[in-house]
Parts: C-alpha cells; sequence; structure tokens
C-alpha cells in the first residue's frame, strides 16, 4: 500500500497532462487552430485517398480555422489533394507554406495571416520534418510550428504478438525483439529531432505556436523539451483524457499544440472526426 502510495505522490504532477476535468471555455473571437495528422488521407482502409481528401476538406472548412497545420499530407498527386486549390476551398484561408519531406508526402501550415518569412528544419536520415512560418496576427509577428517527430514505423497488421495473450513461440520472441529496435531508434531520431527544433525556437525572438504530432507521449523527453516555458493548450483549456492517437496501437495524447504566453488558451478539443488514425486536435487563442 504505502509503495503504490508513493507511486501515486510522485507522478501527481504529472497527470494534468493526461486527464483535465473542466477546460476554459470562450464565445470570443480568437485565433482558432486546428493541428492534424491526415495519414496521407489513408482513412480506416475504407475509401479512396480522394474521398478522404474531400471529407477532410470539407470538415476543416467548416471549422472556420485562422491556422491549420497538416502532418503527413500526401501531395506527391494533385488529384488527390492540391494545396492551392484547397485554398480556394477554404473560406478563411487565403495563405499557405508547404514542404515535401519525401517525394509522397509532406506538411502544410494553411493561415488566414500574412507570411512574412517560412524556413524548413530537415533531419539526417528521416523523412521527418518541422517548417516554420512566421506570420503577422494583428500588429505581432508570430511563428508557427508545424512539427511532426519520428514515428515508431510498426504496422500492427504485421505484428501478431500485439494481439497475442501470451508468448510461447520463437516467432513471437523475434517479433517482440524487432518491435523493441523499432522502439529504440524512434526514440533516439526523437532526441535528435527534437535538439534540432529547440535550438530553432530558442533562437525565436516572437511569440510561438508549435503545432504537430510529436509520436511521443506527455512525459516524454520530446513533450519536456519542446514544451519548455510555453502553454499546453489541452492543459489550459482542454476536457477528459485529450487522446489523439486512435490507431490499433495503444491510444495516447501524442498531437499538441503549445504557445507563448502572450496568449491564453480556450477551447481546446480533440475532435471525433475520424478519417485517419490520428484526430484533429484544435483551441481558440486570445491574446492577453
Amino acid at each position: 500500500m504505502l509503495l503504490s502510495l508513493l507511486t501515486i505522490l510522485l507522478g501527481i504532477g504529472f497527470i494534468q497532462r493526461y486527464i483535465q476535468f473542466s477546460g476554459n471555455t470562450t464565445e470570443e473571437k480568437g485565433v482558432k487552430i486546428i493541428s492534424y495528422n491526415v495519414h496521407n488521407f489513408e482513412g480506416n482502409g475504407s475509401g479512396s485517398q480522394k474521398k478522404n481528401a474531400d471529407k477532410i476538406l470539407a470538415f476543416l472548412d467548416e471549422q472556420n480555422a485562422d491556422i491549420i497545420c497538416l502532418q503527413e499530407s500526401r501531395m506527391r498527386k494533385n488529384n488527390i489533394f492540391n494545396v492551392s486549390e484547397a485554398v480556394k476551398n477554404l473560406k478563411s484561408i487565403y495563405h499557405y507554406h508547404y514542404a515535401r519531406t519525401s517525394e509522397t508526402y509532406g506538411q502544410v501550415t494553411f493561415t488566414r495571416y500574412p507570411i512574412i518569412k517560412m524556413g524548413e528544419i530537415r533531419h539526417e536520415k528521416s523523412n521527418n520534418m518541422a517548417i516554420f512560418t512566421d506570420v503577422i496576427i494583428d500588429s505581432d509577428t508570430v511563428r508557427i510550428f508545424n512539427v511532426h517527430l519520428q514515428s515508431y514505423k510498426i504496422d500492427p497488421r504485421k505484428y501478431g504478438i500485439i494481439d497475442s495473450p501470451k508468448i510461447d513461440e520463437e516467432k513471437d520472441i523475434k517479433e517482440i525483439r524487432e518491435i523493441g529496435s523499432k522502439l529504440k531508434h524512434a526514440f533516439q531520431m526523437r532526441a535528435l529531432q527534437t535538439r534540432e527544433i529547440k535550438k530553432i525556437i530558442d533562437q525565436t525572438n516572437y511569440p510561438v505556436i508549435i503545432c504537430g504530432d510529436f509520436n511521443d507521449t506527455p512525459v516524454s523527453y520530446s513533450y519536456q523539451q519542446l514544451r519548455g516555458e510555453l502553454n499546453d493548450a489541452f492543459i489550459e483549456s482542454g476536457r477528459g483524457f485529450g487522446r489523439t492517437y486512435i490507431g490499433k496501437l495503444p491510444s495516447y495524447r501524442i498531437d499538441n499544440i503549445f504557445y507563448s504566453d502572450i496568449f491564453e488558451s480556450f477551447n481546446f478539443k480533440a475532435n471525433d472526426f475520424r478519417v485517419s488514425d490520428h484526430l484533429p486536435v484544435s483551441c481558440v487563442l486570445i491574446k492577453k
């Protein structure tokens, strides 16, 4: 009993990163932000990528957001998702910044606000990356980071051990070793990527907003370093468990929105819109 109590006490400071009982809400107009890993528009295996892309575009248009950060956006074929055409179909969006992380997919930041500078943070031996976009919000320059950190690259369909109630075969041991190797590699890669992004954040003289898929939990090194002194929109204005990953592997809150003290967060939500293995997260930021 004492050991259990001690464990609870040691972890009590992290509980708010996983669950919130009441969130700050407002009807006031602010800067609405959406961050969404669209999973290459593959959906849950049903429907074409084009149909999934159209559904996502319709959802985003309904949200009337001021800033939209997409990760794993398929951009190789314009007949699936055309960035410039998307801007025409998003009534609240006038500008965009995109970068390919490979021949097939990349990241896009859409914004209502004028863009004055764009940059990329590319990581060695990885297709994951971050982009940053400087925009003018009212009279202030704000830097938006759109981040996608290294994934585990574990396909649940290839590893029967994930659903197995026991380990009793040589094949199971092999699969466990393979999964363990991928976990270790992803941890190491995310640590390197985090330090590269953190360096740019620390050199930024403007207020910042960080959106993206961290592929890591709220007690991880990546979360700790990228958040730093910034505020977590879920902690400040979320409610419930806030899970964002809904794939076959364990469900966690791995998609985040961080922001500088110039703002206050309201209406954080993990939207129940299931056209990816992630849920889109959103909030409203209002200047203090």
